[in-house]
């Protein structure tokens, strides 16, 4: 009876408990903007019980009795709820200045809180680069970030960028930053195999205090890029990204000659008589062959991620397919990508991950080369306009009737074909693994091994119908480029009382190998199968292989007192097997200082001043991108009366070391207003030293020159950024933003026995007291109305017919480095609906029209190809005329009339997009989030540039691949 009567008692309790049980629902929003926040945590005081917000910010939990809800999150104020007897509340968090200076940046070896952080770095959300119609993402960081110079390198699909950090930083060495994506290096050209979509964010990384600690590799900059991953505790979430678009020439300003107006200029030079009875046939057809030869190409993308993870393991994976057409016809690019990446708490004291990513890119190329009539760039422009190019059905000519190629194949009747082409395969593995051991509290060990793997097809054919001597022929190489490192590291965390310490040292090994071989074969065994293992005999093999190998220790301290003042100290020293064999090591430091003056009693209780920062840096970085070699006494492969034989190529240099780069650097960061206004600005002063050059040497010593530490070389400059919440409601947003940068470089030593170089055929000058990429060119005066003849003026100003190169004259404040840029953007929203604009720009910049030249000389030479508009109506015909254009049969030389100031503003992109409500969205139960959008990117220009693009990097512009306008309409669901 007693234990019956116990167990009733014990059944009695349960039943009330659970009845006491009931569940609370609710959801969490910005108290800014009332806009939903997700990943909040939800707990109940006092116990370990607790949930997190979903995408929407709704949550649920179960709760016994009146009890009190904690809600917290980063970069918000944690708040307390007594709910009583509610089932469901809603809460709204505001911000937390204090915690958002906790939020973690990484500079890559170590992790700092952003209010501790002495150097200058820029941080780029994952979300600016995704969903944009771009062969390499690299292309959507225009305008992101002051002191980031970014220009295309043409418009082909997948082409890398030309990315400079605070101006050009060498003259011979490379200047590109150190890329790093998820702590392993990467080449610029790999972006093309990399989804923007799997990025969570960008950092870039310019002065030494946030530099330095990459050492010999950190001189141009770094930017780190890390991947997405998965998120623990939450329940799988899934999301499709996908668009459809085309694309078009971005801009035609070249204008040719219509049909009546090259006649004409045929008869006026004699090539055509005045009667002849083809004129009239000739004037029915009236082409503008620009229109004809580029066409609107197609592009679209399909992305799939599944986010998901519990309280031991959390996973990503992702899958992507992205097809890009280019505007020449037999131009194709598509990327076929895949990422997983797997994080798993093991133990209490153990942590270990992998990321995996895998890539395989297939494209067929067109003919870029810029002064051929292969090339489309230039046949576009070139071609009679009375030249029907096109069947009546469509396809294109076999034989093209006027001109040079009279009675020769059409290169675009023989690409369409396929009896000639190029064309490449790309297959990319980037993946890691780590093993992070938590020794105490304070104390990590982390070790990271990571390899990049890129195996690179190239491959080039020719029927037997137009290489008739080989009876056809084909081209394959093969190159492996492998790029593993090994990094570990101790990371030591401590705060005591008012002092904070937050310090790593370290190791690293870096081992690169690259090698390739190439066979060209020709006679087909198969008149209509021009692949290469139809060809029987070889005709000709190359072939290379080059190491590299770096050793690096290295170490860094933050140290913090009372959330005032901070002191960065960092140091690295590599080995590297580049450099002489008696200057192999190098040591490059950095020291960085931070005032935050919001912290102090005189600001503290300010409520305009809400962030208040002071900082400055100086350093010493270096610059390894001088080539595999550079120090070695190199040999060739040479023949010899029919012997093999090897030939001295290059000097030894023991004594060749690291080029450097001193940094300096002072800034100030200042919010507003509970941060509604933010200003950035940075001050820097960077001198590169002991830069790496062909220092001439006496031709008795067999060689001309020897690689040697020479010269000198400095950047100053200003880089200022803005952001501001303009309306911050429950239901319109507006946010604007913007940066600035103003670079000045100056070239203030070369050999000491010689302060001048100049390129030859490029007109770029290297001269001690001018800027890198100066122009040195012979100055146009007139054409001379009596006979028609070119004048030019001599190095004195004077006025002469003979053009002479010693002549050429440095043109004062052309350069082709813009020593002005930035961007500006522009997000309006309202209930969901909102408009987004990017832009950027460029002033002051130049670059030679190479294209326009030739399409302007007036010869013999070029008679067979169409010209310019404006030649015959401007071009000299009779003495006493004042002509822009010379008579015919003028010179073919340059001068500074093709240097053209080539600034712009671009609208870079404009998106219209609309959230759909989530009120809507939850009726479905399935979808979290939706979103749809129209964008259009390189809409408007506005530029005195008269060629294809001014956006191009380089000295001139010569039938360039020209870069695209592009329309898309997009779709983004969550699940």
């Amino acid at each position: 009876m007693k234990k019956t009567l116990l167990f009733l008692l014990l059944v009695l309790t349960c039943v009330q408990l659970f009845a006491q049980q009931r569940q609370v629902t609710g959801k969490v929003t910005d108290a800014r903007d009332g806009s939903a926040l997700p990943g909040v945590t939800v707990a109940i005081k006092g116990t370990s019980t607790g949930s997190t917000t979903n995408p929407d910010g709704t949550f649920k939990i179960n709760v016994s009795g009146n009890v009190t809800l904690v809600f917290s999150f980063v970069g918000f104020e944690t708040m307390h709820m007594a709910i009583g007897e509610k089932s469901h509340v809603n809460v709204q968090l505001a911000s937390d200045l204090k915690t958002l200076n906790q939020v973690e940046v990484s500079t890559g070896y170590i992790s700092k809180r952003r209010g501790s952080i002495t150097g200058a770095i820029n941080v780029v959300d994952g979300k600016q680069v995704e969903s944009r119609p771009s062969g390499n993402f690299m292309h959507n960081l225009q305008g992101q970030a002051a002191g980031m110079y970014v220009m295309a390198n043409g418009g082909r699909p997948g082409a890398a960028p030309v990315i400079l950090m605070r101006g050009v930083g060498s003259i011979n060495s490379g200047t590109a930053p150190l890329y790093i994506i998820d702590g392993q290096p990467v080449s610029g050209s790999d972006f093309s195999l990399i989804n923007p979509n799997d990025i969570e964010n960008i950092n870039v990384l310019k002065d030494a205090s946030a530099t330095s600690i990459y050492g010999s590799r950190g001189a141009n900059g770094v930017i780190l890029i890390t991947m997405k991953k998965g998120a623990k505790n939450t329940r799988p979430q899934i999301d499709y990204r996908g668009f459809y678009g085309y694309a078009d020439i971005n801009r035609n300003k070249f204008k040719m000659m219509n049909t009546k107006d090259r006649l004409d200029y045929e008869v006026f030079i004699g090539k055509r008589k005045a009667d002849d009875p083809a004129i009239p046939e000739l004037l029915k057809n009236d082409f503008n062959q620009s229109k004809v030869v580029f066409k609107p190409s197609q592009t679209q993308s399909h992305e799939i991620s599944v986010r998901s993870g519990n309280d031991v393991t959390s996973i990503y994976f992702g899958g992507e397919y992205f097809q890009m057409d280019g505007i020449y016809f037999d131009n194709k690019f598509k990327r076929y990508s895949s990422r997983l990446s797997i994080d798993n708490q093991t133990t209490k004291w153990l942590k270990s991950g992998v990321s995996l990513y895998a890539a395989y890119m297939e494209e067929t190329t067109p003919n870029e080369t810029r002064n051929s009539l292969s090339n489309p760039g230039m046949l576009a422009y070139m071609l009679m306009p009375y030249e029907n190019l096109k069947n009546e059905d469509g396809s294109w000519k076999k034989f093209l009737q006027y001109q040079a190629y009279n009675g020769a194949r059409n290169q675009l009747w023989s690409r369409s074909q396929g009896l000639m082409g190029n064309a490449n395969d790309h297959l990319k593995i980037l993946g890691n693994v780590y093993t992070e051991a938590t020794i105490t509290k304070e104390l990590k060990f982390t070790s990271r091994f990571g390899m990049n793997l890129s195996d690179y097809v190239t491959k080039s054919w020719n029927a037997p119908e137009l290489a008739a001597a080989d009876n056809g022929n084909a081209y394959r190489r093969f190159s492996r480029w492998s790029n593993s490192i090994w990094t570990n590291t101790l990371n030591y965390r401590k705060q005591i009382k008012d002092h904070s310490i937050n310090a790593v040292v370290g190791t690293e090994y870096n081992a690169l190998t690259d090698y390739d071989f190439s066979v060209t074969s020709r006679n087909t065994a198969f008149p209509t199968l021009y692949e290469f293992g139809a060809m029987t005999v070889p005709s000709s093999s190359g072939g290379s292989l080059s190491k590299y190998r770096m050793f690096s220790m290295l170490g860094s301290v933050n140290y913090g007192y009372k959330e005032r003042y901070f002191l960065d100290l960092s140091a690295r020293r590599d080995g590297s097997s580049k450099f002489g064999a008696n200057n192999k090591w190098g040591t490059f430091w950095a020291v960085g200082a931070l005032w935050n003056l919001k912290n102090e009693d005189f600001l503290k209780n300010s409520e305009l001043i809400s962030d208040l920062r002071l900082r400055s840096s100086v350093g010493l970085t270096g610059n390894d991108d001088i080539g595999f070699y550079p120090s070695y006494s190199i040999n060739s492969k040479s023949n010899y009366e029919g012997k093999a034989g090897m030939v001295p190529t290059q000097a030894a240099n023991p004594e060749l070391g690291w080029e450097k780069k001193r940094k300096f650097n002072v800034g100030l960061d200042l919010g507003l207003a509970n941060n509604r206004v933010n200003f950035t600005i940075d001050y820097y002063r960077e001198l590169t030293y002991d830069m790496v050059l062909d220092v001439p040497v006496s031709y008795l010593t067999g060689f001309s020159s020897i690689k040697a530490n020479m010269g000198k070389m400095q950047n100053n400059g200003i880089e200022f950024t803005f952001k501001s919440d303009v309306i911050r409601s429950k239901d319109l947003n507006l946010n604007i933003g913007g940066n600035f940068t103003y670079n000045r470089n100056r070239v203030t030593e070369l050999y000491g026995f010689r302060d001048e170089l100049l390129g030859t055929g490029t007109g770029i000058l290297v001269k001690v007291g001018y800027p890198r990429g100066q122009f040195k060119y012979n100055r146009f005066s007139r054409v001379n109305p009596e006979d028609g003849r070119e004048i030019w003026l001599d190095k004195n100003g004077n006025e002469t017919f003979n053009f002479d190169g010693g002549d050429a004259a440095i043109l004062e404040g052309k350069n082709m480095y813009a020593p002005y840029y930035g961007g500006a953007t522009f997000d309006l929203n309202y209930k969901g609906l909102g408009l987004f604009m990017q832009w950027n720009f460029m002033l002051d910049k130049y670059m030679v029209n190479n294209t326009q030249a030739w399409l302007v000389w007036n010869n013999d030479s070029w008679f067979n190809t169409n010209r310019v508009a404006d030649l015959y109506e401007n071009m000299w015909k009779k003495p006493g005329d004042i002509a822009k254009y010379p008579k015919y049969g003028s010179s073919t030389a340059f001068d500074d009339r093709y240097v053209e100031n080539a600034s712009f503003l671009r609208l870079r992109d404009i998106t219209v997009y609309y959230n759909l409500p989530k009120n809507l969205l939850s009726q479905t139960k399935v979808f979290r989030n939706a979103r749809v959008y129209a964008r259009a990117n390189n809409l408007l220009t506005f530029t005195q540039w008269s060629g294809y693009d001014p956006e191009y990097f380089n000295n001139l512009e010569l039938g360039i691949y020209p870069v695209s306008r592009s329309y898309t309409i997009g779709l983004d669901l969550t699940f």
